[in-house]
């Protein structure tokens, strides 16, 4: 596993795949407009963390296959349209999503994800789909107590990602 020891200062990072996340979604509760922006809750009720066989990480990692459990949830704030020409025709989403996942032999790992997702201008902005023009990436916070799976939590991870009508499918990479 490359641990991020020997990287030259002032290198540029590398990004290395590391696991794919699928999130199950809910049914999207919309609060209306807030002093910040629209609001909207999205429940994430399942899915599942699979680690990349042929990744640069440790065994633990490449072989990690955890259940997302219910009850986490994206609190999603919806920023307005810019004005003007050329500019996106649907709100930019920030996204604040927060769950838990749990390996069959019980180790839990919390997942935080922060990040924005935005239709670039031009393309529709249809809910439940990722057009190619999407702009789409979150920041990954991962914490865990398995001492196996302790580089989670040792490193900084971002990801793509894909909406799809009733998920959001992720790549996770560790930034080298």
């Amino acid at each position: 596993m490359n641990d991020g020891a020997g990287i030259a200062p002032g290198s540029a990072p590398s990004l290395i795949p590391v696991c794919e996340v699928v999130v199950e979604l809910g049914e999207p509760l919309d609060f209306g407009p807030t002093r910040d922006g629209a609001r909207r809750f999205t429940p994430i009720v399942g899915g599942e963390l699979r680690g990349m066989p042929g990744a640069d990480a440790g065994e633990a990692v490449r072989g990690l296959r955890a259940a997302i459990l219910p009850g986490g949830g994206d609190r999603q704030l919806l920023r307005a349209p810019r004005p003007g020409p050329g500019a996106d025709a649907a709100p930019t989403v920030e996204i604040d999503a927060r769950y838990d996942a749990r390996t069959a032999d019980g180790a839990l790992i919390g997942v935080h994800a922060i990040g924005i997702r935005r239709v670039l201008s031009g393309e529709s902005g249809r809910l439940g789909s990722t057009p190619p023009r999407v702009y789409f990436r979150v920041m990954l916070r991962l914490e865990t107590a398995e001492p196996s799976l302790a580089e989670l939590q040792e490193a900084l991870f971002i990801a793509d990602g894909v909406r799809e009508a009733d998920r959001v499918r992720h790549t996770v990479y560790r930034v080298g």
